[in-house]
């Protein structure tokens, strides 16, 4: 017989084996898929934190910018009104006394009967003392403006009453002062933002709004100090208003300056305007209320 030759079989698919590596990966990813879904809520978690902190952070960052901006307006503020001081008391104690000197000498030589002036000469002189008076006059309204000597030597309420006349007789705007009787004394600042806001209100009165009467009422409570000043004119727009509280449009100087002042001293600023008429409303809180003035 001849020899028999064997050839080796294939060897057929270990489906006993494939099965339970299929089985093991299916275990093996449900259980990753388990503490996949375990630990979801911790990193959830971690993740609100963390943006929860972040936002604490930008809010922080946020209040010390506002902070410094404050007390850099602050300090801006006070400067001004310094220098406004400054200059008030150098118009009236230097410039005001040379000019009554001049009228001083230009009267004794029109009353030198030593020498008799002719009657060009007598007219000149008597022009030039006219000028010096109306340049004296000029000179202590200017100072006045800048700062009221009564300001700090008799507080608000009788700075205001003066000014309040002085405005009404230049403008021709009828004023009305409403004070709660003994308001007394407040800080250097209080007062002089007060003086500040008011003065401005009334000088945009009788710029813009055409209104012959303006009303001005302060009052003090146990929590606040209020000021409200109203005109009767024509009113601001109400899209310019509304640009002004958004902060795209800025309405003017001179309200952004007491809006200003109004939060540095920590207290609110308001402007509610109609055709009828425009309502100014500052509230100052009491704490920075003192008794006495030295």
């Amino acid at each position: 017989m001849g020899d028999t030759v064997m050839f080796p079989r294939e060897r057929s698919p270990d489906a006993s084996g494939d099965a339970l590596r299929s089985i093991a990966r299916a275990a093996t990813s449900g259980a990753a898929l388990r503490r996949s879904r375990a630990l979801r809520p911790k990193f959830d978690s971690l993740e609100t934190r963390f943006k929860e902190e972040e936002h604490q952070a930008h809010a922080m960052e946020h209040h010390r910018s506002e902070e410094r901006l404050r007390q850099l307006t602050s300090r801006l503020l006070q400067a001004q009104d310094n220098e406004s001081r400054r200059i008030a008391r150098e118009l009236h104690d230097s410039a005001g006394q040379y000019i009554a000197a001049i009228q001083m000498n230009l009267g004794a030589m029109k009353r030198d009967t030593s020498s008799p002036l002719t009657p060009s000469q007598e007219r000149r002189i008597c022009d030039s003392i006219e000028i010096l008076s109306l340049c004296s006059n000029e000179i202590r309204t200017i100072s006045y403006l800048l700062h009221p000597p009564l300001l700090d030597e008799m507080g608000l309420a009788s700075a205001l009453s003066c000014y309040s006349d002085g405005f009404a007789e230049r403008s021709g705007i009828r004023v009305y002062l409403d004070i709660s009787k003994g308001f007394g004394r407040l800080s250097t600042d209080t007062e002089t933002a007060m003086f500040r806001i008011i003065q401005q209100s009334l000088a945009n009165i009788y710029r813009h709004s055409g209104s012959n009467v303006a009303r001005i009422t302060i009052r003090k409570n146990a929590k606040e100090i209020t000021m409200k000043i109203c005109d009767e004119g024509h009113g601001i727009a109400p899209n310019v208003l509304k640009e002004f509280y958004s902060g795209t449009r800025l309405v003017g100087v001179g309200i952004a300056g007491m809006r200003e002042r109004a939060k540095v001293m920590n207290g609110h600023f308001h402007i509610s305007s109609s055709p009828s008429g425009t309502v100014i409303e500052v509230g100052l809180p009491t704490n920075i209320l003192i008794t006495s003035k030295t």
